[in-house]
């Protein structure tokens, strides 16, 4: 099993391998597909896992529950989730009646399509928003505009760009009021967790991150205490510690090898962080993954796996 981030070819052949379409526009920066091939070839739950693109799911119809991180999210018609590179992710589950778009976006792309730094700030930190019936059937206009042109084999991705960044001024006009308001404490939370995604494996003192940023530790604890509703050490301890899920899916990797490829002084230090945040050992969250996960298979009678 693969545990480093996926691109979108990787996570296809771990998990769509039977999919005649998926692979066809692999090396297009944006990239659009129907939900349909995911109800048709992926088979939930799917074990977390870690990307290194940015994608947008847009739900006409039907739904699912998807993890980000460690929040759960249940899924609906006129339903959309924005996921940004890097955050640990999961399919839970996927109704039978689901339509709607998976939109790919490149890293490189993302402040061609968000130039508004606040609206990115928005979507990563509340990434589902769900709309009206009329702004979805738009927003679903764009995604069939994408596809059209992605499906000509031209070089769809200047139309894209503004296609997508369509989609992203639609969906602002239908937010309330941001409850972190776009001021001075989101922009320093928002900054903290990207350099965060980039750190954790290696630096996870606060200090390194109050320099960095060139602000006190008070402040930046009153930023993403703000924003988040819990301070940048437990921000850390949870990343790490949601992260050490991934590679304890991997049976040939010992508790003391996961130690060491996060940094950790020793396998003890681990194990008491990471009962302290899942309130089980190592040990007990590996021998109980399997039935964890036969726990989550959607019923018969309610969803459909894919």
């Amino acid at each position: 099993m693969n545990h480093t981030p996926f691109n979108h070819e990787g996570f296809v052949v771990e998990h769509m391998a039977n999919s005649d379409r998926s692979l066809a526009y692999k090396h297009l920066p944006i990239q659009i597909y129907p939900l349909r091939l995911a109800r048709s070839f992926i088979k939930p739950p799917i074990p977390l896992f870690r990307t290194d693109y940015n994608f947008i799911l847009l739900f006409l119809d039907g739904g699912g529950v998807q993890q980000v991180d460690n929040e759960l999210y249940e899924l609906n018609a006129n339903d959309v989730l924005f996921i940004r590179e890097g955050h640990l992710n999961s399919i839970r589950s996927i109704k039978p009646a689901t339509e709607g778009y998976f939109i790919h976006l490149n890293s490189l792309l993302v402040y061609q399509v968000f130039d508004s730094k606040a609206l990115l700030n928005r979507l990563t930190f509340h990434p589902k928003h769900s709309v009206s019936k009329d702004d979805m059937a738009w927003l679903h206009q764009c995604c069939k505009l994408m596809d059209h042109h992605q499906s000509e084999f031209t070089d769809p991705t200047a139309i894209g760009v503004a296609l997508l960044r369509a989609i992203v001024l639609k969906l602002a006009d239908t937010w309330p009021e941001d409850p972190t308001g776009s001021d001075r404490r989101s922009e320093i939370a928002m900054n903290f967790k990207e350099m965060l995604y980039e750190n954790f494996m290696k630096i996870r003192d606060v200090e390194f991150y109050v320099h960095s940023l060139a602000v006190s530790e008070n402040y930046l604890t009153r930023c993403v205490k703000h924003v988040t509703g819990r301070s940048p050490k437990q921000q850390i301890s949870e990343l790490v510690i949601h992260h050490s899920k991934v590679l304890l899916q991997d049976p040939s990797k010992t508790i003391s090898q996961i130690a060491f490829a996060l940094s950790f002084a020793d396998a003890s230090h681990f194990g008491r962080l990471f009962k302290q945040v899942t309130k089980l050992t190592p040990s007990q969250f590996r021998n109980s993954l399997s039935q964890h996960l036969s726990e989550h298979l959607p019923h018969p009678s309610e969803e459909r796996a894919i």
